[in-house]
């Protein structure tokens, strides 16, 4: 997608401060020195092109709340630390965790201090950049290093954190992004886990659609469900709230993320909280969201838009038309398309945008480059980006069969990460028929509701590969 959007849409800028000015003048210089800056080779961004340190921006200026309350660096890390949102505020966990002094110190100096946070905390990223080339760390400091503003503070912290030893709340730099206040979802998607969406607990619950080759025995996803509901009602929300406007003056945005966010309303009342803080007219709120509604009830999410300095509405697209609506069951393409071109008309104009995040899975992938042209030629689409499917691994692209995987390849030319996953061989205990079934097994429940649709309808080039086996699946 970078390719696409290079000179049209994002262009990046890497302009880095000067490594011999005092500490004291970084920030009254920032708009001198771009140029001089541009050319630091000890800058943070010049360092990590040249392998010289495997920075990521997350631990310096941003901060993840998961479902249970617990800290994690980002929504990708792989462990989430001892601390929590009930046992440690947040502002004592930015300055002063373990967690994140060792990630920060590794990720600037690998050579002196080694990888063992890395490793435990960031293996995702790590396989990624293995196994295609690019990772949501990559992606992210390219796109935040396109505001030069946002990214020239960011260079300040880093810089005078490598100086004092000491990280602290300076300036307007941070993301908080929220999963903290519940797993409300309108869609059932095939790829989402069980425990963090309401529309897949009920499927499972009232139809019996899982499979348990695929998302582990129904016995621990259960459990899962109930140790997320336990934990959530433990969560002091009101805390929260409090917590996070006590930052409202360093807060650059705040990511809020479902289930599906747009209907939910505790995440309606917490932005209201915010306006009333003052900091709103220089924060942007964005939604990871499914964009099939911008609102529940009289909870119109829009209406924050002129009260905040931007609102990002992050769509989680994975196909176009009939396409979109079959891999994430009961959300309707045409009710996305009117969102999108409401969010571009005049009156939201320069306040807010449409960003796409897509999951790449075995089954996207067959059509996946109709997505990316899509993107590409819609006004109303600022960026897009991807990521490669992970859990269930069943779902991962490289469990294509190989005559599919070699038919596709071409289709991918320019976009090496795809190509690097199709060329990848299947995984050893892999079993395609048992995912075709648990499709199958989606199929049977929608029939004969408006969300009726068919795998090989859809995607007809699958049917080659099915042996019949259906149900025989668990």
């Amino acid at each position: 997608m970078e390719k696409i959007f290079k000179d049209k849409k994002m262009a990046a800028v890497t302009n880095s401060m000067p490594g011999n000015v005092d500490t004291s003048d970084w920030f009254k210089s920032l708009s001198e020195t771009g140029k001089e800056r541009k050319q630091d080779k000890n800058s943070i961004m010049n360092r990590a092109k040249d392998k010289r340190s495997w920075f990521c921006v997350h631990p310096f200026a941003e901060m993840f709340i998961e479902l249970d309350g617990s800290y994690k660096a980002c929504c990708l890390a792989g462990k989430s630390d001892k601390h929590t949102i009930n046992n440690t505020p947040i502002k004592t966990w930015m300055e002063d965790s373990d967690y994140l002094k060792n990630l920060r110190k590794e990720m600037l100096d690998p050579a002196k201090h080694g990888t063992k946070a890395i490793n435990e905390h960031c293996i995702r990223c790590v396989k990624d950049e293995t196994r295609y080339g690019k990772s949501r760390r990559t992606h992210h400091m390219w796109r935040e290093s396109n505001s030069k503003e946002r990214w020239d503070r960011i260079e300040r912290n880093v810089r005078m954190y490598e100086q004092s030893g000491q990280w602290t709340f300076d300036e307007r730099i941070m993301q908080i992004q929220l999963k903290s206040f519940g797993i409300e979802c309108n869609l059932d998607c095939h790829m989402c886990n069980h425990d963090s969406s309401s529309m897949r607990i009920d499927m499972m619950d009232k139809h019996g659609v899982y499979s348990e080759k695929m998302f582990g025995t129904m016995k621990n996803t259960k459990r899962k469900i109930k140790l997320v509901e336990d934990n959530l009602n433990k969560i002091d929300r009101k805390s929260v709230v409090d917590q996070i406007k006590e930052l409202a003056p360093y807060l650059n945005s705040i990511k809020i993320i479902g289930g599906e966010p747009l209907i939910m309303k505790k995440y309606f009342d917490f932005l209201t909280e915010i306006v009333k803080t003052g900091h709103a007219p220089y924060i942007t709120v964005k939604f990871q969201t499914n964009l099939t509604k911008l609102g529940e009830g009289k909870h119109k999410f829009i209406d924050f838009i002129p009260q905040f300095k931007q609102v990002s509405f992050t769509a989680s697209i994975d196909g176009i038309n009939e396409n979109a609506e079959y891999l994430r069951r009961r959300s309707n393409w045409k009710e996305i398309e009117e969102n999108i071109d409401l969010l571009n008309a005049d009156k939201y104009k320069g306040k807010a945008y449409v960003d796409v995040n897509s999951v790449v899975t075995c089954f996207s992938v067959l059509r996946f480059d109709e997505v990316i042209k899509y993107c590409a030629k819609n006004p109303g689409i600022r960026s897009a980006g991807w990521l490669m499917i992970e859990r269930p691994k069943s779902l991962r692209v490289n469990n294509l069969p190989k005559k599919l995987k070699d038919q596709l390849i071409p289709k991918y030319e320019g976009w090496p990460d795809i190509q690097a996953a199709l060329r990848m061989p299947e995984e050893p205990d892999n079993d395609f028929q048992d995912t075709l079934n648990y499709m199958l097994q989606q199929d049977k429940a929608y029939e004969g509701t408006k969300w009726e649709s068919h795998l090989f309808d859809t995607f007809p080039e699958l049917k080659e590969y099915y042996d019949g086996s259906y149900p025989n699946n668990s």
